[in-house]
């Protein structure tokens, strides 16, 4: 319980920073759908997509390997020159995509949106990349020093200058899709410049090891051709859609994305808490064959996150017609067809990682690369029917096709080599329910131009919480459990 409890507290204050960053950062979204047709909303998602895929490859797999070698490295002094060399290695790949982007612009733009009026867009996102690299070894030291209170500081500001920024820039100064991109980057400067002499200075020794690079480049370099598999199968379909469709059908389908951010935000906040309690608790019955208490812990942990995420999906799922008419344009409402789908692909996405842990815990993560290969086929072959013919809505189909390939073999996987006895139907039931009911309510509202009455909804959102007891995927004592923890915090 011990560790249960350690988990939630860090899990809590990491998703507290990030939400009010995601928070803030949805007060943008009225002001620039008003500002931005769809098809320039498009042009904003293709860009974070090409992002994606550049830190993909340029990234070097150092997020993994930095972590790997962190808790390994014997004394303070070899952790800090671990993570100078791990920042200078990403300055210096970062470079490459840098110059690449600012000397072909004009060529980038023409290839990617038919005319080169972006090119200027262009070199202001590779300055953005090159920025990235050094905002994700910020947040590992945060994470790795265990400071959830100080990254959720520096979340804050950031999560006040994007807005501030953004709303100038676009909203009174009227740049456009430049406008949000240079607010992005002028982001990105202050909140590293203001992390780096807030803190993660002080966890540098400028000494670069050539024994921690040869070490973090061998085991990180395997994990590239990952890291654009998971590219393949989360954002691609974007590509698909720029070809078959237009920017427009991107546009509808970030919307669609940007709301299913709330589940994104227990992924990431859960990712960052877990990981480091769950190797501890491993590691303490390291004389246990069996480990009992690591199997109760990572079960634990995805019955809860079950009973949670599901029913934040489905509400953001049910009233997504008037959530999205509130806050944006009539010409974003069919965006909302895709948000079931997109949000609970979430879901099964960290569920894989979740239960998939136990490859992790054996060191087998050569499956991880397979899986991936697979889900990411699916994913890519379903798009050359899907979205030529359903558009953006296809596109979100092939996403949650892909990650529950990618969830039931990580499953099956993991389980082979860490078997872990718990009920699987009654959960993947409750599943599938709550996401029949959130695809037939939106689909029904948009296309009988029809809202639902609000107290229709509220009830169907407490038979789904009522039905995550009666299929067992949390019961009174743990619900008991964490309101009480939650009440003492907050007293």
């Amino acid at each position: 319980m011990t560790s249960l409890k350690e988990l939630s507290k860090d899990t809590i204050i990491y998703g507290v920073g990030t939400v009010i960053k995601k928070i803030i950062g949805f007060v943008l979204l009225p002001f620039y759908t008003r500002a931005l047709i769809p098809a320039q909303y498009g042009v904003l998602d293709t860009l974070s997509t090409l992002t994606f895929f550049i830190s993909a490859i340029f990234s070097l797999g150092l997020a993994g390997a930095t972590s790997r070698y962190f808790f390994i490295a014997e004394n303070d002094e070899e952790k800090k020159k671990l993570l100078y060399t791990s920042a200078i290695l990403r300055l210096v790949s970062y470079s490459i995509p840098l110059f690449i982007l600012i000397i072909f612009s004009n060529q980038v733009s023409t290839l990617l949106f038919g005319t080169n009026e972006y090119d200027l867009v262009i070199i202001v996102t590779a300055f953005v990349i090159y920025f990235s690299s050094q905002q994700e070894i910020q947040s590992q030291i945060f994470r790795f020093y265990r400071e959830p209170i100080k990254f959720s500081f520096v979340t804050m500001l950031r999560a006040i200058i994007n807005p501030v920024s953004g709303i100038t820039l676009v909203v009174f100064l009227q740049w456009g899709v430049l406008g949000a991109t240079l607010a992005n980057l002028i982001t990105s400067i202050i909140t590293i410049s203001f992390a780096y002499f807030y803190f993660t200075r002080k966890k540098y020794i400028k000494e670069f090891s050539w024994i921690w690079a040869k070490k973090m480049l061998r085991f990180g370099f395997p994990l590239i051709f990952t890291g654009i598999l998971v590219w393949v199968n989360n954002v691609s379909d974007r590509f698909f859609l720029l070809h078959y469709q237009n920017l427009s059908q991107i546009g509808l389908y970030s919307i669609g994305n940007t709301f299913s951010q709330p589940i994104t935000l227990i992924n990431m906040a859960l990712t960052m808490s877990s990981t480091v309690l769950l190797f501890s608790l491993y590691g303490e019955e390291k004389n246990d064959k069996e480990k009992p208490k690591t199997k109760i812990f990572l079960t634990k942990i995805w019955y809860t996150y079950l009973s949670i995420s599901v029913i934040i999906a489905a509400g953001m799922s049910i009233f997504s017609y008037n959530i999205v008419n509130f806050i944006t344009t009539p010409a974003y409402i069919n965006g909302i067809l895709a948000i079931p789908f997109l949000i609970f692909s979430q879901i099964l996405y960290m569920s894989a990682q979740i239960t998939g842990n136990g490859m992790t815990l054996k060191e087998k993560s050569k499956p991880y690369f397979w899986i991936m290969l697979t889900a990411a086929s699916v994913n890519v072959i379903l798009n050359f029917y899907f979205i030529p013919n359903y558009g953006f809505i296809g596109a979100a189909i092939t996403t949650i096709i892909s990650n529950s390939v990618y969830f039931i073999f990580a499953y099956l996987w993991s389980q082979k080599v860490f078997y872990i006895k718990r009920n699987f139907i009654k959960p993947m039931l409750y599943f599938s329910i709550s996401l029949f009911v959130s695809i037939a309510i939106p689909y029904y509202e948009l296309n009988n131009y029809y809202s639902i009455q609000i107290y229709f909804k509220l009830i169907l959102i407490i038979i789904l919480i009522i039905l995550a007891f009666v299929f067992k995927v949390i019961d009174k004592a743990t619900l008991y459990n964490l309101i009480n923890y939650l009440k003492q915090k907050v007293h």
